[in-house]
């Protein structure tokens, strides 16, 4: 997964709520800045994910963020616009080390977190 993430892109991990009526997940990026460009010449907007092509950034280099992001589970349940009133958020990771260490506090790992974009139940 470490790669995904170098790649730019956003993973997320379902954890145990407070309350039954809540689902909430991890979410984890690089830093805004270090998203990597894409190495050949796109439209704007167009839809490029899962590209072979993708670089991706050094990890030497990587910086993270990470949020907690609760959002409630009839709307998902309902396919509604959920409230992002429990959207937290971003706390900086300035390492691979420190966003280990993140992780191990909250019980995880990174094989613990899939891409958000392969989970339909995520409203981000």
């Amino acid at each position: 997964m470490i790669k995904t993430l170098l790649q730019g892109r956003t993973l997320v991990s379902e954890i145990k709520s407070d309350t039954p009526q809540s689902r909430t997940w991890i979410e984890l990026s690089l830093q805004d800045h270090l998203i990597p460009a894409y190495p050949l010449r796109t439209e704007p907007y167009s839809m490029i994910g899962h590209s072979p092509y993708a670089h991706q950034c050094r990890i030497e280099e990587a910086r993270f963020k990470a949020r907690l992001n609760t959002f409630n589970a009839e709307d998902i349940e309902q396919a509604l616009d959920p409230s992002y009133d429990r959207v937290g958020s971003f706390r900086a990771l300035e390492s691979i080390a420190e966003l280990k260490v993140f992780l191990s506090k909250n019980s995880l790992v990174l094989e613990d977190f899939v891409d958000a974009s392969d989970v339909d139940e995520y409203p981000l």
